[in-house]
């Protein structure tokens, strides 16, 4: 059954440009064989016709002929000798020789020996025969005879004219097939190593991409890979710096929390409680903190185990109420130690804002403990709270304590507010100038209907 399957393969790819470059190479070949045979034919006739290369060769045979009738006297009747001495199907030249006396034809070699030498001859069917024929006298014992010698010596020129071009026509053509295939394995080898490149981690190397084959196609393929897997690699540095970071920011909010409750132990150590219910309730924000360190280090053993960090839910609540407890009661520990608060300003408007309480606590615990290690006693800390269209603002503002250096923080705490900042959906942003620092962080805000909704 006929393979039509195998007859579209070879209408593209590796397989049809080896075909068309063997049936182009052949062509050639054959043009250029055809091309060579009337050009060299040409150069023949003129080298013939312009040398005394037929001569000469002639004279040289009747030369010789002439030396062994001297060595070996004979007479006309046995002129059919002189075939031992050169008419022979191995003997030098291609020539017909014709003895005649007065005459009398007494040997003509053509008539025992087909002179296929004259027919096959490229030159010789041009040249005239006066051009092969030449005369010389022969002496015998019983007097002088007449040689007609025609010399078709041009024939073994000829043959060898017309093999060397033929060889050379092949070796043309061959020579064009191998330089095609040498191409092919030579990009072959360029991909190996290609290959070998981007075994050795260099994921950045562009492997390149020639003609449009298999080969090509093959290569566009590692290129493909080879940007799949830069992009998981990137993926996987992400997740992995991402989670670096997380674990890092779990860290520091690890020591928040302690920095709370190490105030409110404080308090209760030194007695600075006016009553037992105030009491009960710094001892029972103690155990909120405490409750607050199992959720952290639940979260950061989770981060480390490498399980997927979960959205945090938002849910509705009233703005100013919110922050004003959270924050309010978080910096509460800054007044028994000496800070002063001022609440400045705060909306009178009812509006609601979707955050995460928890998340909320972690930042106020963040920014307390910031304000306690560089935040200055000396001015009060400003807080203020503002409604702008749809947005909610809260700006804390403090003298920088001027022992502070700003190598001494690494910057973490702000970067996990930041952080936490936009899982609400919200932005963190701050600056320090004349030796103030200023925080903004801002929330979208709803009106109380569509919270309701």
């Amino acid at each position: 059954m006929f393979d039509f399957q195998l007859i579209k393969k070879a209408r593209s790819g590796l397989r049809q440009e080896l075909l068309l470059v063997v049936c182009l190479s052949t062509i050639f070949s054959v043009g250029l064989y055809m091309l060579l045979q009337p050009l060299s034919k040409a150069v023949l006739q003129y080298y013939y016709t312009q040398s005394d290369y037929l001569e000469s060769s002639s004279d040289r045979v009747a030369q010789m002929i002439q030396q062994q009738l001297e060595r070996m006297p004979i007479a006309s009747s046995e002129v059919e000798r002189l075939s031992e001495w050169y008419v022979g199907g191995e003997q030098r030249g291609g020539c017909i020789l014709r003895v005649e006396k007065d005459g009398v034809i007494l040997y003509d070699s053509s008539l025992t020996n087909i002179d296929y030498r004259r027919i096959n001859s490229q030159a010789s069917r041009t040249l005239s025969e006066e051009t092969y024929l030449h005369t010389y006298p022969l002496y015998f014992l019983d007097g002088e005879v007449t040689l007609y010698l025609y010399g078709y010596f041009d024939f073994f020129i000829d043959e060898l004219v017309r093999t060397v071009e033929f060889w050379f026509c092949c070796l043309l053509g061959i020579s064009a097939v191998l330089y095609a295939v040498w191409k092919k394995i030579s990009y072959v080898e360029k991909l190996e190593q290609s290959i070998r490149v981007l075994e050795g981690g260099d994921l950045d190397y562009l492997v390149p991409v020639q003609g449009e084959d298999e080969l090509a196609g093959l290569a566009q393929s590692l290129n493909d890979m080879r940007k799949s897997f830069q992009q998981r690699m990137e993926e996987v540095r992400q997740a992995e710096r991402q989670r670096s970071e997380l674990v890092t920011a779990l860290s520091h909010d690890l020591r928040t929390p302690l920095t709370t409750q190490l105030g409110y132990l404080e308090i209760l150590q030194e007695g600075h409680y006016q009553t037992q219910k105030q009491h009960d309730e710094y001892l029972k924000k103690c155990i909120c903190g405490c409750q607050t360190l199992i959720d952290l280090s639940n979260q950061l053993f989770r981060t480390a185990c490498g399980e997927e960090q979960r959205q945090p839910a938002l849910e509705p609540l009233m703005g100013a109420e919110v922050f004003v407890q959270i924050f309010m009661e978080k910096f509460f520990l800054l007044e028994e130690f000496g800070w002063q608060l001022r609440l400045e300003e705060c909306p009178e408007k009812a509006f609601c804002v979707r955050v995460n309480t928890e998340l909320l606590c972690r930042i106020a615990d963040n920014l307390l403990s910031n304000l306690k290690k560089y935040a200055s006693s000396k001015e009060p800390i400003r807080i203020s709270l503002c409604k702008q269209e749809k947005r909610f603002r809260i700006e804390i503002c403090n003298q920088v304590d001027a022992n502070y250096k700003e190598n001494d923080s690494h910057g973490v705490g702000l970067k996990n507010v930041q952080q936490m900042m936009r899982q609400m959906e919200g932005i963190c942003f701050w600056e320090y100038h004349d030796d103030h620092f200023l925080l903004w962080l801002e929330f979208p805000c709803q009106n109380i209907e569509s919270c309701e909704k």
